[in-house]
């Protein structure tokens, strides 16, 4: 599978995008019809239309957000419009953009927190999509790789339209060549159901909107009360950040000044929050919760990405109280119940940074 990540999408955090002016005309005419796209086993450089590198695109945080889902079919069964099935879990307000050469039915279906303000329907044969009192708008072409691999759907063109049309740039976007099912997660990653095993391929832009602010090792904190479940070590001023990453909500009790601090994890804002715990370590790998460039090649040795002032306070044995917990840096977080010895933590953490 190849996923591409754009290399500074970190500074466009804080820029807002303009307002989005949904329109899209049909007083253009219809591009050549694509009927023979590149074979998927057909590795790129060897198709003599192929453009070779592109400037990509310039992905844009802010609102509203632009996400693009886009394949050639959803199977390959074309007697009958194909259905495409669509989760947002992402949090905030979205312009989604379905795209398709084959005729399909976009079944879209939005998580607590999610609002789409429009659709873009983007195919050579008809589209339709099922999300009621949604202002939908048409234009003819197609697009799922990236870069664009000369075949016939030029993702070029689609990335230029839906920029003129939305008047914003593109958050993310998820292509293959037959798909039929996603989910677009909070942190802006996408899962689906791309048939890889007939050698089709994902092809991936995403601009990191976590809520972060800026570029740098900065993330954006508010402060703000929150409770914990277990008697805090520090008691310093509260802060509380939302990590789409993890899916979480992040605390931060001051301790020493702002380079100090304990660090708590909750499901919502409003729980009692958690110690963050760690069975490969006493919290090491923690900092990356402070510290967004954050790295730790030796679980061992909290300096050893290259921070020179990281370090934690003594080691807590946490025992009996449900924490969040994880092994290694970049594992995800589960809540389980601490047990004598497994579940360790820190008094404090000093990260490299200052919070706020």
């Amino acid at each position: 599978m190849r996923a591409m990540r754009l290399p500074a999408l970190l500074a466009l955090l804080a820029l807002p995008s303009a307002a989005c002016t949904l329109y899209f005309g049909s007083d253009e005419p219809v591009p050549t019809d694509p009927r023979d796209p590149r074979a998927p086993d057909k590795p790129p450089g060897e198709d003599p239309t192929d453009p070779g590198p592109v400037e990509p695109p310039k992905p844009q945080c802010g609102t509203p957000e632009v996400h693009i889902l886009s394949v050639y079919e959803t199977s390959s069964n074309h007697s009958t419009a194909g259905n495409a099935a669509v989760t947002i879990e992402r949090p905030g307000d979205h312009i989604l953009v379905l795209s398709a050469y084959e005729s399909t039915n976009w079944h879209v279906q939005l998580a607590p927190g999610a609002k789409v303000r429009g659709v873009h329907l983007i195919g050579y044969e008809p589209q339709s999509v099922d999300l009621p009192n949604i202002p939908v708008t048409r234009d003819s072409g197609c697009g799922y790789s990236y870069p664009y691999n000369g075949g016939g759907c030029d993702t070029n063109v689609l990335f230029e339209r839906v920029e003129a049309r939305a008047n914003a740039g593109i958050t993310t976007f998820h292509g293959c060549y037959q798909a039929s099912q996603w989910t677009l997660h909070a942190d802006g990653t996408a899962a689906s159901n791309c048939n890889t095993a007939a050698g089709y391929e994902v092809d991936e832009l995403i601009s990191k909107c976590d809520g972060g602010g800026g570029g740098g090792s900065k993330y954006t904190w508010e402060k703000a009360s929150f409770m914990t479940l277990t008697p805090p070590s520090c008691t310093g001023e509260r802060y509380l950040r939302r990590d789409d990453h993890y899916g979480v909500w992040v605390g931060a009790i001051l301790c020493s000044g702002t380079n100090q601090y304990k660090l708590y994890m909750g499901a919502t804002r409003t729980d009692r929050f958690l110690e963050v715990a760690d069975f490969a370590g006493h919290g090491q790998d923690h900092c990356e919760l402070a510290n967004r460039s954050f790295k730790i090649p030796d679980e061992d040795d909290i300096t050893s990405g290259g921070c020179t002032t990281c370090a934690v306070g003594q080691l807590v044995d946490v025992d009996g109280p449900p924490v969040y917990a994880r092994a290694n840096f970049g594992q995800p977080f589960q809540r389980v119940q601490s047990r004598y010895w497994a579940d360790l933590t820190t008094t404090f953490y000093s990260c490299g940074v200052s919070i706020p």
